[in-house]
């Protein structure tokens, strides 16, 4: 008996849950149409763009978002470079040097930043390079609200010196055929 007087309110909770994405997707990111996003090399190569706006056109077909990657290699925005960067050709690129161009060719309406992969110089964290770093951050957000957008600061990956994947020793092809060989 008191499941048949709950059902009416169960029924009521129900459609409003099943409601509640088609609310959520008028309200995705409103007021934006250009999507800018900044960085170092992991952005330049552009494997989180594509991936962030292959879920815009799918999740949101009926938006027009134009997304834009201008991420530069090795790019830093805490101005940091080591001695001999590149083989001495260069130092690394710093957004200090092009992001008031940048802004005004755009016209971002939103931008994702993801610096600090570089910013470091790959050593430990030493508190003179991260205050660099978080000027620098600091700078990017006050530079990019001005121009009227929205930024979002995103964490760069973590960084380890060993390489991802390990070498196999010289004994490795051998040990596989003899493992097929077991089978």
């Amino acid at each position: 008996m008191h499941i048949m007087r709950s059902l009416p309110l169960l029924l009521v909770l129900l459609l409003s849950l099943c409601a509640w994405p088609l609310r959520a997707a008028d309200d995705f990111l409103p007021g934006v149409k250009r999507i800018v996003f900044l960085g170092d090399s992991i952005t330049h190569g552009g494997g989180y763009v594509e991936d962030f706006e292959l879920y815009l056109f799918a999740r949101h077909p009926e938006r027009k978002f134009e997304v834009i990657d201008i991420g530069l290699s090795s790019e830093t925005v805490s101005g940091l470079s080591e001695e001999g960067h590149a083989g001495g050709k260069f130092p690394r690129p710093d957004l200090h040097e092009r992001l008031d161009r940048a802004l005004p060719k755009t016209k971002p309406d939103l931008v994702f930043a993801c610096y600090g992969m570089n910013d470091g110089i790959y050593l430990p964290l030493d508190e003179s390079r991260f205050a660099k770093f978080r000027e620098g951050m600091n700078w990017l957000h006050d530079k990019v609200t001005a121009a009227g957008a929205q930024i979002i600061h995103l964490t760069p990956p973590t960084f380890h010196p060993l390489t991802a994947r390990p070498t196999p020793g010289p004994g490795w092809q051998a040990a596989r055929v003899d493992a097929r060989r077991l089978q």
